[in-house]
């Protein structure tokens, strides 16, 4: 006995080797295999100083994953010095050491070798300069699109010692080193007697957000500036946003507010810039004529209202700043007369309530047509046009003297549907007619029958359609469902969901084959009788049996377990976990016969009176635990 444990244990640790878990590592990952440049190359800096970056190299994998614990050695050429000498990759497989430049000016070269890649060095090279630039006055930290610069940036030449260069005539040179915009003004400069320059009529055009500036001069070490953030510009230009060139009826609002765009120089809108509208001609009026440019620099009329008389009408909005390229914007429109009014023309249905058809039941439409002022527009054409499905529309004929027209509808699709009338592109308005379901037609009728499950509520879904196919509700009282075979039931309550859906619900005990009839006033609905079949619930520990004899001492005694479900079905399929433990103590093997049944077999190697102990997904099982009695002899 103990030497069979002892073979299934190494056999489980066998296979436990044989599916050991832990990520896929494809060959050669995470060692070694490039180290490049990432930054600090070609700078240029002063003599016996640092220049501004570090230089920094990255140690990579053959598949570019960054390595880390990689030892960088670095050695200065040229003179100067590195620092440190040695460091290794960071996490991010990164490397990085500070150049110290040499005493004289020229080019000091500096390279960095990994000690696994002995025969793959980095270069840099740095410029060394004998003197810099160096700013006794900043350039301003904040400032506007396109204002100048205050205070201006002051610039003075100096040794490697910092020791003023009083050097006249050399040329100084400014240009954006980081963000986006434009510079203007006078860029280049000379020092003058004492080797100072200033640059006093620098601005910088762009968006909201910080740059920064470089200066520079052959042979000597650039000034970089503090970050100068840019807020917007003072208002540079006004144009036309919405709203210009437009037509509408004589005493009638354009359709589009008359709107003006503020930017500053850099093109970016200015919020809270007042503009006033005013008209011109034509002898409207406006509403809300003072505004103040929003967060998109623009600003809209609250309306325009053209005046009585047709022809030429002008707007006119002005800016309350001096130097606005642009302003004042002046606006056009041309006042028509006549145009129908779709406030003053009315659209109207008679009965408002028609019950699905081709052309039975009808609907009639009555348009009456109106200018602005209200009087009735004869001869116009006015076309119909509807929602829904199945439309049918009598198009009118052209308006009388009163301005009246009509026309019908009528429509095979159930609903609300939606006439509208137009004279040309101009909607008048439009009436709602409500087209009610016929009586259900049971040869369009669907009916939707799942399999069941024991003691669980099968469902019959029933879809009620007219001759239309529009869905008949409140017709519950038409439909019957019966229910044959396993689970007989006779009348089975049938449920009103709405919109032409029905659910007829019963709750099947036994396992089998149900036939379920459904009738719609009086006729079987298309397919019927549906069949249902129905399978065991789920297990039940309660309801599940197990088959334990007494046995004999070092024969095999079978023990069988039989799942139910809660209303004593039998499974009839597998699955479930079922636990044996022997009398010894042994947990057993369990055999899934698939059919519902389950075969454990224990070899006992004791003798007496032992209790079996079954669960089902673990609970015990009825009658659990079990007695047995195992003899020594026959």
């Amino acid at each position: 006995m103990h030497l069979v444990r002892r073979l299934a244990a190494s056999v489980a640790l066998l296979a436990l080797g044989a599916c050991g878990g832990g990520d896929l590592v494809l060959p050669n990952e995470g060692q070694p295999a490039n180290m490049s440049k990432v930054s600090g190359d070609a700078q240029t800096g002063t003599i016996l100083a640092p220049p501004q970056d570090s230089l920094v190299v990255r140690v990579t994998d053959p598949f570019g994953n960054p390595v880390a614990g990689v030892e960088i050695a670095w050695s200065a050429e040229g003179g100067g010095a590195v620092s440190p000498t040695s460091v290794v990759t960071g996490a991010d497989g990164r490397a990085a050491a500070q150049r110290v430049l040499g005493e004289q000016p020229g080019a000091y070269g500096t390279t960095a070798v990994a000690a696994v890649l002995p025969d793959a060095p980095v270069s840099f090279t740095t410029t060394a300069a004998a003197a810099r630039l160096v700013f006794l006055i900043e350039p301003a930290a904040t400032g506007s699109s396109g204002a100048t610069i205050d205070p201006a940036p002051v610039l003075q030449l100096q040794d490697a010692s910092g020791n003023p260069l009083a050097r006249a005539g050399v040329s100084v040179t400014v240009q954006i080193a980081s963000g986006d915009g434009t510079l203007r003004g006078t860029t280049s400069r000379m020092t003058d007697a004492n080797g100072q320059v200033a640059f006093g009529d620098l601005s910088i055009v762009g968006g909201p957000g910080a740059r920064t500036l470089i200066f520079a001069a052959a042979g000597y070490a650039p000034a970089v500036s503090t970050p100068v953030s840019l807020d917007v510009g003072v208002p540079a230009s006004v144009a036309v946003a919405a709203g210009d060139g437009q037509s509408a009826a004589a005493g009638s609002a354009v359709p589009v507010a008359p709107a003006v765009g503020v930017r500053d120089a850099a093109g970016t809108p200015v919020a809270g810039v007042a503009v006033t509208f005013a008209v011109v001609s034509g002898g409207g009026s406006v509403s809300g004529a003072n505004q103040t440019t929003g967060a998109d620099g623009v600003a809209t009329v609250g309306s325009w209202t053209l005046g009585g008389t047709a022809g030429a009408n002008t707007l006119r909005a002005t800016v309350g700043v001096d130097g606005v390229t642009g302003n004042p914007v002046t606006f056009t429109a041309t006042a028509t007369g006549g145009a129908p009014d779709p406030g003053k023309s009315t659209v109207s249905a008679a009965p408002g309530t028609i019950v699905a058809s081709q052309g039975s039941a009808q609907s009639t439409i009555t348009v009456v047509v109106r200018d602005a002022l209200g009087n009735p527009l004869a001869g116009r054409a006015v076309t119909l046009s509807a929602t829904g499905a199945g439309v049918t529309i009598g198009q009118p004929g052209p308006s009388d003297a009163l301005g009246t027209t009509t026309g019908t509808f009528s429509a095979t699709g159930s609903g609300v549907h939606a006439v509208s009338a137009k004279v040309g592109a101009v909607t008048l308005g439009s009436a709602n007619v409500t087209v009610t379901a016929g009586p259900p037609d049971a040869s369009r009728t669907s009916v939707s029958v799942p399999n069941g499950s024991a003691g669980t509520p099968t469902e019959v879904l029933v879809s009620l359609q007219d001759q239309f196919g529009n869905p008949v509700g409140g017709s519950a009282g038409q439909i019957a469902v019966a229910v044959s075979g396993a689970n007989r039931k006779d009348n089975v309550p049938v449920e009103d969901r709405g919109d032409g859906s029905y659910r007829a619900s019963y709750t099947p005990a036994l396992t089998g084959t149900d036939q379920i009839e459904v009738r719609v006033g009086g006729t079987p609905a298309p397919g019927s009788p549906f069949t249902s079949t129905v399978v065991a619930g789920a297990a039940s520990p309660g309801r599940t049996t197990a088959d334990v004899p007494d046995g004999q001492f070092a024969q095999p005694l079978e023990i069988i377990v039989h799942v139910a479900d809660a209303l004593g079905n039998p499974l009839g399929r597998g699955g479930d976990q079922v636990t044996v433990v022997a009398g010894d103590g042994t947990t057993l093997n369990v055999e899934d016969r698939g059919d519902g049944t389950y075969r454990a077999v224990w070899v006992p190697f004791v003798s007496g009176r032992f209790k079996i102990a079954i669960t089902l997904n673990g609970t015990p099982i009825k009658g659990s635990p079990f007695d047995t009695r195992i003899k020594f002899f026959n």
